[in-house]
């Protein structure tokens, strides 16, 4: 995972993320430590679909504030290995924002350094994304089939830059 700054602190009150970030920490500890993606499901699939289409708008618009440009990349990772309907609708609404969204860089040799992950592994699984993403427009379904993949345990838990790749790009798509 991307090791950056995440969109949190003391100061940061729990009520100025969206409602499917949760408050994790500790019995007795003072600082937060938030977790990304605990949405509250309805059961019913039609839905939870809807609901995380309409999560993933509420992630871009976190996304804009200062200071935490990270934050989808962040929500998206948390989804790591658990995939749903409502998943589904948030990565659904992501690609449609990417598929206008220009291609963003890879990730810096500093990013890279910041992380705890396989640096050579986490390089291959950015490649990965960049491929996919470099078929958006003549193979939507190979960027989504790679999302998934990804984000459903596949390739380990290194997949921090592939999901940075991602997120970008569909904020620079939720732009326009």
């Amino acid at each position: 995972m991307i090791d950056n700054e995440p969109p949190q602190s003391a100061e940061t009150p729990l009520s100025e993320f969206p409602s499917f970030v949760k408050d994790i920490r500790a019995a007795g500890s003072p600082l937060p430590a938030l977790h990304y993606w605990r949405p509250e499901r309805t059961g019913d699939a039609a839905e939870d679909y809807e609901c995380g289409r309409r999560h993933f708008r509420e992630a871009v618009e976190v996304s804009r504030r200062p200071n935490s440009p990270m934050f989808l990349a962040f929500v998206l990772v948390a989804m790591f290995q658990n995939l749903g309907e409502m998943e589904s609708g948030f990565i659904d609404g992501l690609l449609e924002a990417a598929q206008v969204g220009t291609v963003p860089p890879r990730l810096t040799d500093e990013e890279i350094a910041a992380t705890d992950a396989d640096q050579e592994r986490l390089r291959v699984i950015e490649g990965e994304m960049a491929n996919a993403i470099a078929t958006k427009s003549w193979l939507p379904d190979f960027l989504r089939l790679t999302v998934l993949r990804l984000l459903s345990g596949a390739e380990g838990e290194h997949i921090g830059g592939a999901m940075t790749m991602i997120a970008r790009m569909a904020l620079n798509g939720s732009r326009n």
